[in-house]
């Protein structure tokens, strides 16, 4: 959590690479990135669901409301409208969910290995729980990704509009 700050304010400090699009964002553009994002965390949701027998019930909470939150803000940002604010939001909260995919998936596996460790079956379910958490993280972190292209492009052309508004 406390990189993606750091990154975050890296690149809202920083100058956009050459790679980056100057053109603002449409709502339209955003509000179809949001609702793959709905999408993807429902899928990490459904991985979940999956995987609990196999989780803490507090791990299993933590990841539930991380997908709670993504899907709250998602929702408070197709009623709103897009924002610089509230796509940071969703590109964190996203993160987390990458995050809490994977340390799911390690609870899991470590489980697995000291069920081995004892001579115990390791459960095939299991196993494929943690494949399904983790391409529910790598679609979450994909998604994210495109999101946080679209929020640099929007904090671009916010930037410039200020700019040449205090040059007046």
């Amino acid at each position: 959590m406390k990189r993606t700050l750091i990154l975050t304010v890296l690149l809202l400090a920083g100058q956009p690479c050459l790679a980056q699009d100057n053109t603002f964002p449409s709502k339209e553009e955003i509000s179809e990135l949001a609702h793959k994002a709905d999408e993807k965390v429902t899928n990490f949701e459904q991985a979940i669901r999956t995987a609990k027998p196999f989780l803490t019930e507090d791990r299993f909470k933590t990841d539930m409301d991380a997908a709670s939150t993504a899907h709250l803000l998602i929702s408070t940002m197709n009623k709103n409208g897009p924002s610089a604010y509230a796509l940071v939001a969703l590109v964190i909260t996203l993160d987390d969910v990458v995050v809490d995919a994977g340390l799911s998936s390690q609870d899991i596996l470590r489980a697995g290995l000291s069920a081995a460790s004892t001579g115990k079956a390791v459960s095939m379910d299991s196993l494929g729980s943690v494949i399904t958490l983790n391409t529910a993280a790598t679609a979450c972190s994909d998604i994210s990704e495109l999101i946080g292209h679209a929020t640099l492009r929007l904090i671009l052309v916010e930037e410039r509009a200020l700019e040449q508004a205090t040059k007046k």
